[in-house]
């Protein structure tokens, strides 16, 4: 089989995660602060640099499109991508355009990759009136969580079977894998998060008027406890003493057990559930992984997925995996069996509430 030198690229809330392989040795392994990126974009485009002749990247790719190459990408596309169709937006997501922007000049070979919605195998019923069911990086976590189970079990990725928690730093995601297929997700915007508050009451909604991004940033764990600027590690100790964190905690564990119950019931048959696969950085925190274990374990065993490498966090693993298999490489088996390829349409897709969809685009190219 051939090898290949490919990469794959993170960009999360707290850091900003490379993963490099050429076949099955790692080549790159390294994690910027996502500050950084904000401040200096250009510093993605030297630590890249640093693997000569790469092969194919999987870039990163926010809310996803079906597979197109970074240097293809149109002004439209990037707004799909970024979710970003105004000037109070950019703030937030500045860092992620400029670095598209700067992959494209730089003519670095990479790939867009789809989010949870653009999959065939997430049947459109599932999909009304959805725009998060999971950004393209929780689906590269999804590919290491199928790399685990095939290894761990012996078996090909089309009997890989189980719910994957991914609990990040602002975002916590749930997604479904069935015969190694993603078929639906609870993205990072309808679970409460550390940061973000989850899915908005409608009458909530209604009072808040004019909902903005920086709202669905906050209103998490961190707002409940009223300390946003401490760390995941820092909240679940203060829960431990203080009663408004230990109230904010139960919330956002009670929550991730709704989304997990729920997601349960869309499996074929219950039994299909192997296993709930925890990942993300609050999944490494012993205290939190042992309450979010006692409350799932009635659905799965529950256990921390396996990550392959030694500082990125495992969507950039997960996004290596899938540019070494789209160039036909020893993953191509669970690229194949997830039908990356035969993605399709956009977030905005079958959405039924009424707004002025035309309108954001009226100074997109």
């Amino acid at each position: 089989m051939p090898s290949f030198r490919v990469l794959g690229v993170d960009p999360g809330s707290l850091s900003w995660d490379f993963f490099g392989l050429n076949d099955n040795k790692i080549i790159l392994d390294a994690s910027i602060p996502t500050k950084e990126v904000f401040n200096e974009p250009e510093k993605v485009i030297d630590l890249i640099n640093t693997i000569e002749d790469v092969d194919l990247m999987v870039a990163p790719s926010g809310f996803g499109l079906p597979l197109k190459k970074v240097e293809d990408l149109t002004e439209k596309d990037l707004s799909l991508t970024l979710l970003k169709f105004n000037e109070g937006d950019k703030t937030l997501l500045l860092g992620l355009g400029k670095v598209l922007e700067l992959l494209k000049k730089e003519k670095i070979p990479g790939v867009i990759v789809p989010g949870v919605k653009h999959l065939p195998t997430v049947p459109r019923y599932r999909k009304i009136n959805k725009i998060d069911m999971g950004t393209a990086d929780k689906l590269c976590t999804a590919v290491t969580g199928i790399r685990d189970q095939m290894e761990r079990y012996s078996i090909g990725p089309e009997n890989t079977n189980f719910i994957m928690v991914e609990i990040g730093y602002g975002f916590t995601a749930v997604l479904a894998i069935e015969n190694g297929q993603i078929i639906d997700g609870i993205g990072g915007t309808n679970i409460m998060g550390f940061r973000a508050c989850g899915a908005l009451d409608g009458e909530l909604a209604y009072l808040v008027r004019n909902v903005k991004k920086r709202n669905i940033y906050q209103g998490g764990v961190s707002t409940i406890a009223g300390y946003e600027d401490l760390s995941i590690d820092e909240i679940i100790l203060l829960a431990q003493k203080d009663e408004q964190t230990d109230i904010a905690l139960k919330a956002y564990i009670e929550s991730v057990k709704k989304a997990v119950y729920g997601i349960a019931s869309i499996f074929s048959r219950k039994n299909d559930v192997r296993e709930v696969l925890l990942a993300g950085r609050g999944a490494e925190l012993k205290y939190l992984r042992n309450e979010i274990v006692d409350q799932l374990k009635d659905i799965a065993d529950v256990r921390l997925m396996k990550s392959y490498s030694h500082l990125s966090k495992r969507a950039a693993q997960g996004a290596a995996f899938i540019a070494n298999g789209l160039l036909g490489g020893r993953f191509e088996p669970i690229v194949s069996n997830l039908r990356l390829k035969e993605a399709k349409g956009t977030i905005l897709d079958d959405i039924f509430v009424p707004f002025e969809k035309e309108k954001l685009f009226k100074d997109v190219n």
